[in-house]
């Protein structure tokens, strides 16, 4: 009788060790988070950057704006440059033929999920400037106020935000950045398994 309790509880523990494994292990299924780690020296006023000013971050994360920019100072320029909790998770990702990719922007900033044809520049452009990065294509169409791309209206996720991923084709791999903080990069690949 005590051998048989001892196995059965010894099964109940492997299996529920096998499950914690499993699903720390696990993905985020068809979902990329956005994430940073903006405090409210984002929200200045008068701003104290272009693009700056009252409610540009509505979480109380723990990077003022002058450690934001001097990471990205610190951290390199081009493909190095980065900051400390800006990211989307995971930064690369492998899905089914038809299979949606959503977005959760768990960030207190706007955020855009937008696919370039190649990694690059986004399109504010002070950041580019400290990044001395160069804009991508996408940044060219601006909506009729001259001044806001189209990006920002189409691929935008607000603070709390969720957005959908229209279906991706096989093919070739995906490219996908914040057209503000660029260095924020996912890869998707659809399978094709024929």
């Amino acid at each position: 009788m005590h051998r048989t309790r001892l196995g059965v509880m010894t099964l109940v523990m492997l299996a529920f060790f096998g499950i914690v494994a499993a699903t720390a292990g696990s993905n985020h299924g068809n979902r990329v988070d956005i994430r940073d780690d903006c405090d409210a020296t984002f929200n200045a006023d008068p701003p104290v950057g272009p693009g700056l000013g009252p409610n540009t971050c509505v979480r109380d994360g723990s990077t003022t704006f002058a450690n934001f920019i001097g990471q990205l100072q610190a951290n390199g320029v081009q493909a190095n440059a980065s900051a400390k909790g800006w990211e989307f998770k995971p930064g690369t990702m492998e899905i089914q033929p038809g299979e949606i990719v959503t977005t959760r922007n768990q960030g207190g900033e706007f955020h855009t999920f937008t696919e370039v044809q190649s990694f690059g520049g986004g399109c504010v452009a002070a950041l580019n400037g400290v990044l001395h990065l160069t804009p991508v294509p996408e940044c060219a169409a601006l909506l009729p106020d001259g001044k806001t791309p189209v990006v920002f209206a189409t691929t935008g996720v607000p603070p709390g935000g969720t957005s959908t991923v229209p279906t991706l084709a096989p093919g070739r791999p995906h490219l996908f950045q914040c057209m503000i903080h660029p260095w924020m990069r996912t890869t998707i690949v659809v399978s094709n398994d024929d």
